[in-house]
């Protein structure tokens, strides 16, 4: 952090000049090479004050700081952000600005190429050794709920590396030994198999049985034991390099290889929300308005948060850091809390256990050395059940009693039958959660005749995890009959089904957050959905790209389709009437623009006038990252009816 009083002439190259030193670490307690500079421009007034109390206090009391960020390593060659122009902000603010940009880009975009190579390497051999078993492929088509094929190889690989570099991080603690201590009992100086999961069941023991449970079932389901171990070694390699990195608490690196593993992904519709969408939409769903609220660790630790179609977690786990981050602005430690967070505040659920084990990996991960003795990361039931009947995964939430019923276990306690299902419901009420987070599924309700199949039925939304027909048929009933009467649609997709989910969920004054199709705004199909937000929501925030082609427009990855980002607040009413209806030139670039562009939003949000839509035609309010006008926000009026929300598409 390189600071200069105004005019600060000198600040910005000698920020950059920092790029690419070598910190001391007998000095600072810190090596390596420095990556990131922050160039700060104090007011002069700070100069002439009597003493560093009177300074303290006008820092405390909002004094305006000026910055930028410098990345990379090569002085010559340094990237700015904002590009132009500099922040502006306070002592908080500033601190947020800091930590958002303690992770480089540069080291995330390098672990996910290790990872990605390392999952390539390892499904090789665990495709050789399912190729020559037929057991090994059955146990990891079991294990992982879906049929046997690359992708599925790929997706048990990437799980047991990902458990390999938790395992690092829970070592040390609960009388767990480390990787190389492992390797350094064996005769081979080679990690053993049958030690790595007798330690495995150790920390099984202590929970994490969303991270483990998988990742052990898969490794044991690989015969012969010798093939087993060979994949093993090149799986421990890639584990070790990301953990040299410093960056193998990052959901986003295993997140962002494991969404171009997923097969089933047109029916699932299990898109990748990109990390700074969601930091985007995090942001602006928990503003930084009540550092009261912030710093009570009660009230934090009670604050609820859900996703009931996580994915890989990459939203519920935006929500996590976002909370964490208030709490400690506002003077509190967030590691303290991370136990009951985890036992009983945040509730992710999937239909896909590989999805599952992510999820809970990042989530466990943002706090590691926290021990806690449960955890709502649920796979939930989905299709044909042994005791009859189907299930819809999250959407038996919609049934009276509001319960789900995981398929794999959640702690050592929990009781499994002889099919190997639980016995255990979770209870989830209704208007329980403070937060409900979700990108659902877009895939269109409905049925097709497959003519290259002959006559097969697929009841589009509900064809995934290869259900038959008999299955999908009772599935598309059975939603139709939770959906009475809510704003779901059939012609809207399931998506507006888990928007009628996260009505049903969220508490009077709770919040939901989510990543819908653009047609959510406009669409003839959605009028129900728009008219649940405009009678019962207010603070509604409405966020599309205008842009050309469907792919940037898009908020998730690989979705090829326009995408809008809502954030409201349940409400008796919304006394103005009105939304904050948000046009970006483009999508956020990375997580720190995102934190930018919500501070800017949320700026305008509170002006005493914003710019209407009725004001005339002058444009919105310019949305400003330092000098760089990144979009257009405005103050319009909600449409309940057939009219649909207002949007720029570029």
């Amino acid at each position: 952090l390189e600071n200069e009083y105004e005019p600060a002439n000198t600040v910005e190259p000698e920020a950059i000049e920092r790029l690419g030193e070598y910190l001391d670490a007998d000095i600072i307690g810190a090596s390596g090479r420095i990556s990131a500079a922050v160039a700060l421009r104090s007011p002069d007034f700070l100069r002439n004050l009597p003493g560093a109390d009177a300074a303290d206090k006008a820092l405390a009391g909002g004094a305006i700081l000026e910055y930028a960020l410098f990345t990379g390593t090569d002085p010559a060659k340094p990237a700015r952000f904002p590009k132009t122009g500099f922040i502006r902000g306070d002592l908080r603010d500033l601190a947020a600005f800091i930590a958002q940009a303690a992770t480089p880009e540069d080291a995330v975009e390098r672990a996910a190429d290790i990872l990605e190579r390392g999952v390539q390497d390892s499904a090789s051999i665990l495709r050789l050794a399912a190729e020559q078993f037929e057991d090994t492929q059955a146990e990891i088509t079991r294990h992982l709920k879906q049929p046997y094929g690359e992708q599925t190889v790929r997706m048990a690989a990437t799980i047991i590396i990902n458990a390999l570099v938790f395992h690092q991080n829970l070592a040390g603690r609960n009388g767990i030994r480390n990787l190389n201590q492992l390797a350094a009992e064996s005769e081979s100086r080679a990690l053993d198999l049958t030690a790595l999961l007798a330690e495995w069941d150790k920390i099984l023991g202590v929970n994490y049985w969303s991270i483990f449970r998988v990742a052990r079932d898969l490794l044991t389901a690989v015969n012969p034991p010798s093939e087993a171990s060979r994949a093993l070694r090149t799986m421990r390699e890639t584990a070790d390099r990301l953990v040299a990195l410093g960056v193998s608490q990052q959901n986003d690196l295993a997140g962002a290889v494991f969404q171009r593993l997923i097969s089933d992904r047109k029916f699932l519709a299990t898109f990748y929300t990109r990390p700074a969408s969601a930091a985007l939409l995090a942001h602006l769903a928990m503003p930084d308005d009540d550092p009261d609220f912030w710093s009570d660790p009660d009230r934090v630790r009670n604050y609820r948060i859900a996703d009931y179609a996580c994915g890989t977690g990459t939203l519920i786990h935006a929500a996590y850091r976002r909370l964490n981050r208030l709490h400690w602005l506002a003077g509190g430690d967030p590691a303290k809390l991370h136990a009951r967070m985890m036992e009983s505040a945040l509730t992710a659920v999937d239909v896909l256990p590989s999805a599952v084990h992510l999820t809970a990996s990042a989530l466990s991960a943002a706090h590691p050395t926290e021990r806690y003795a449960g955890s709502r990361t649920i796979v939930a039931e989905y299709g044909r059940t042994e005791r009859g009947g189907v299930s819809l995964g999250s959407l038996d939430l919609m049934a009276s009693g509001g319960y789900i019923r995981p398929l794999i276990p959640m702690h050592a306690a929990t009781q499994i039958t002889a099919t190997g299902e639980t016995e255990t419901e979770l209870a989830m009420p209704p208007a329980s959660q403070d937060l409900v987070i979700m990108n659902p599924p877009f895939t269109r309700s409905g049925s097709d005749w497959d003519g290259k199949r002959g006559e097969t039925y697929q009841a589009k939304q509900f064809h995934g995890l290869e259900s038959d027909k008999d299955t999908q048929r009772e599935m598309s009933a059975l939603e139709k009959e939770y959906t009475k009467n809510t704003c779901a649609h059939g012609y809207a997709g399931i998506g507006s089904s888990f928007a009628a989910l996260a009505d049903r969920m969220v508490k009077p004054d709770g919040t939901i957050a989510l990543v819908m199709p653009l047609t959510a705004i406009q669409g003839s199909s959605w009028q129900k959905f728009r008219k649940m937000i405009a009678d019962g929501y207010r603070d509604v925030i409405v966020m599309t790209i205008a842009a050309a082609g469907q792919f940037a427009r898009a908020f998730s990855a690989d979705t090829g389709m326009a995408e809008t980002m809502m954030i409201f607040r349940k409400s008796a009413s919304n006394p103005s009437g009105k939304g904050l209806f948000v046009s970006l030139k483009r999508r956020p670039a990375n997580e720190m623009e995102s934190l930018e562009m919500a501070r800017a939003i949320s700026a305008i949000s509170k002006k005493p006038n914003p710019r209407t839509l009725e004001g005339g035609p002058f444009g919105g309010d310019p949305l400003m990252v330092g000098d760089e006008i990144l979009g257009e926000v405005i103050n319009a009026q909600i449409d309940g009816g057939g009219g649909g929300f207002p949007m720029v598409i570029g």
